[in-house]
């Protein structure tokens, strides 16, 4: 049993006022809260009265750390995306010295959802991979209240994530040992907000549907996306990305087409010549079509099947009934969810998911892992701060309980 008052351990969160409000609103309840700053953008975006700064190359962290879990009694850690290289070798001690860990990332359901489980997120999240666990625990959940909903305004998160990276760049030499170690993909990359060929791709997309051809949809994701590093069979998404467009060139029908997305609009210019490199080598002329900044939803719902490594579009697609292939590890790839077959044979035999093992899905994964909030709106972080604290203070949280209960193991 936990006590009533906690010590909090924060790590690295996302970049805008979430954590500090989060640690604030902690110590306002009585616990005791104390930030681990990595760069200048961590110093910028804690208020908190209890800090500490580590500066040193990566493999002293582990000592670092040891020493402030004994001085401050710690007996729960708060991580933004669990694969950062100064999260992975901390949070794994600390489980193993019966630390509790609370790892934030982006929804797995979108808008208006913040993923925080224990001890992982994605391919580490301690949701089980068995269909008919999800068909037995499912109906016993009641059904959750939709997300209160929130604007996402992207301009402010703009300035600040420009302000961000100005101040870690004015100082690298107090930070040179950690600032390659702390970058990760789960922050809103601010090249969203640049309209490049987004009209283009607009014309092209009503095109498309105009056309009523059947077509395949392969989301992009960014290469330095923790999914991709830690949870796919590829090195990067350029190797994905030649492995589907090969595939589909060689065995998709004549009649169909590809359609390489690039939702967020942060695809390089080199990436983009790259993919026509790739239509020309595999002949696949106009048969691909490149998109960028065009809402997801509206292609799926005219779309043949979605293969994706293991982006959260596998979310929508599923929601959707659209057939949906995943090719690394994720939560949502179980049998009756995603396809079973081989990347060569969905195109010719695209399965959709199974609607009541979803409906079940998604109530476990919704009341197991999401709360209604965000992290870089002003009201997005205000519900994400209230709701997260409920989380981050039982003994028992909401997974923990659903695995305990169908007698399955648990990491804490």
């Amino acid at each position: 049993m936990f006590p009533a008052r906690r010590s909090f351990l924060f790590l690295q969160g996302p970049r805008s006022r979430f954590f500090d409000q989060l640690g604030q609103r902690l110590s306002d309840d009585g616990h005791k809260v104390v930030k681990v700053n990595f760069t200048v953008g961590d110093q910028l975006g804690w208020h908190g009265k209890s800090a500490e700064t580590f500066r040193d190359p990566l493999p002293m962290l582990g000592e670092f750390v040891t020493d402030l879990w004994r001085r401050h009694g710690i007996t729960d850690q708060v991580a933004f995306d669990d694969r950062r290289p100064v999260h992975k070798g901390v949070l794994g001690a600390a489980r193993r010295r019966g630390i509790r860990n609370h790892i934030l990332a982006p929804g797995y359901f979108q808008p208006y959802w913040a993923t925080l489980e224990r001890e992982g997120v994605d391919g580490y999240s301690l949701l089980p991979r068995d269909p008919e666990w999800y068909h037995s625990v499912g109906p016993t959940i009641p059904h959750a209240l939709p997300p209160r909903p929130f604007q996402q305004r992207l301009t402010p998160h703009l300035v600040r994530n420009i302000g961000y990276q100005l101040a870690d760049i004015t100082d690298l030499l107090r930070f040179r040992h950690t600032r390659r170690h702390t970058r990760s993909c789960g922050d809103i990359d601010y090249r969203r907000l640049i309209g490049r060929g987004r009209r283009r791709s607009a014309i092209r997309c009503r095109r498309l549907l105009d056309e009523r051809q059947p077509f395949f949809l392969f989301p992009l994701q960014h290469d330095g996306d923790s999914q991709i590093r830690c949870h796919s069979p590829y090195a990067d998404m350029a190797e994905g990305v030649t492995r589907v467009v090969g595939s589909f060139a060689r065995f998709a029908p004549g009649h169909t087409r590809l359609v390489v997305l690039d939702p967020k609009g942060t695809a390089s210019t080199g990436y983009v010549r790259r993919l026509r490199d790739l239509a020309r080598e595999t002949d696949l002329g106009e048969r691909m079509v490149f998109l960028s900044g065009i809402d997801l939803k509206t292609l799926i719902d005219h779309a043949s099947g979605l293969v994706t490594i293991n982006g959260r579009e596998g979310f929508a697609a599923l929601e959707s009934g659209c057939p949906t292939l995943a090719l690394g590890e994720s939560i949502y790839r179980l049998p009756g969810l995603t396809s079973a077959s081989t990347l060569d044979d969905f195109w010719r035999y695209p399965i959709g998911p199974e609607r009541r093992l979803f409906r079940s899905f998604a109530k476990v994964v919704i009341h197991a892992t999401q709360i209604n909030g965000g992290f870089y709106d002003r009201e997005g972080i205000d519900l994400a701060v209230i709701n997260a604290v409920a989380h981050l203070t039982q003994d028992i949280s909401p997974i923990e309980r659903l695995l305990w209960d169908s007698r399955l193991p648990v990491a804490s």
